[in-house]
């Protein structure tokens, strides 16, 4: 199995065209905070989840007679949109409010990379949250991989790139013969060594988990750092995430 990764959004179809032709699983990674707010809405019951990659296209998909009862989710500098129901914490997103609802979810970086996907990949939503059910999800589907990083308003992030590099060393546990076949990959592999033991410390050190703190979010990236504590993967099915339909078991150990 092949695996690329893209660091940064401007540099994605690049990265693509690696697998030009190919049948692809694109793997959206935004760890503070995308990966584990739609892999928690999708654990606690939500219905789906619709990416969006800009605010007016969230408004207008509410007026849709179809998602007339779903809530307005996302953010912009890290706060809950005016007239949204719920912002990009984590801590938001219990059962008593997203179970069996739909979300129309905005975010700065995170839906806009999910929504960047191309025509006919397998799409993907992976982090720490969810990376041991997120490794043997792909390790099943056996195609070539793109690791897509959200990023950071279109730069380089810390916490994206360690995440990336957990994919790949758990990826890499399940099958030995995985290709990296781009230096960003490698990069980051090598950046995740320095972190594996402390899996929050990226997190704490990053330029964005630096400006939850400041904005009264620290306690969300204990949350997103948290390895394997939400057990689903969020795919792409006609437009909308849901959660992978079979429970993940142990047995590609």
């Amino acid at each position: 199995m092949q695996l690329a990764v893209n660091l940064v959004p401007g540099t994605l179809a690049r990265e693509l065209s690696l697998f030009e032709g190919m049948a692809l699983t694109y793997v959206a990674v935004d760890i503070l905070r995308a990966s584990t707010v739609i892999s928690t809405a999708l654990h606690n019951g939500a219905e789906a989840v619709i990416p969006v990659g800009d605010v007016e296209s969230a408004r207008v998909s509410k007026n849709a007679p179809a998602l007339q009862n779903a809530l307005l989710c996302g953010e912009r500098g890290g706060r809950r949109l005016e007239g949204f129901d719920l912002g990009n914490s984590p801590a938001e997103y219990t059962r008593a409010k997203v179970e069996d609802r739909t979300l129309i979810y905005a975010s700065t970086n995170g839906s806009v990379a999910v929504t960047a996907a191309p025509t006919g990949a397998t799409v993907l939503v992976g982090g720490l949250v969810n990376l041991t059910a997120l490794a043997q999800s792909v390790v099943r589907l056996d195609q070539p991989v793109l690791i897509a990083c959200a990023g950071k308003e279109g730069g380089f992030s810390l916490e994206d790139a360690a995440g990336a590099g957990a994919i790949i060393s758990k990826l890499w546990e399940l099958d030995p013969a995985l290709e990296l076949v781009n230096d960003s990959a490698r990069a980051a592999q090598i950046l995740w060594d320095q972190y594996r033991s402390d899996p929050v410390m990226p997190l704490w050190q990053s330029q964005h988990g630096i400006y939850l703190i400041q904005i009264g979010f620290g306690a969300d990236l204990a949350v997103c750092g948290a390895v394997d504590t939400v057990p689903i993967v969020p795919v792409m099915r006609d437009g909308r995430l849901v959660a992978e339909p079979t429970p993940f078991s142990n047995d590609l150990n």
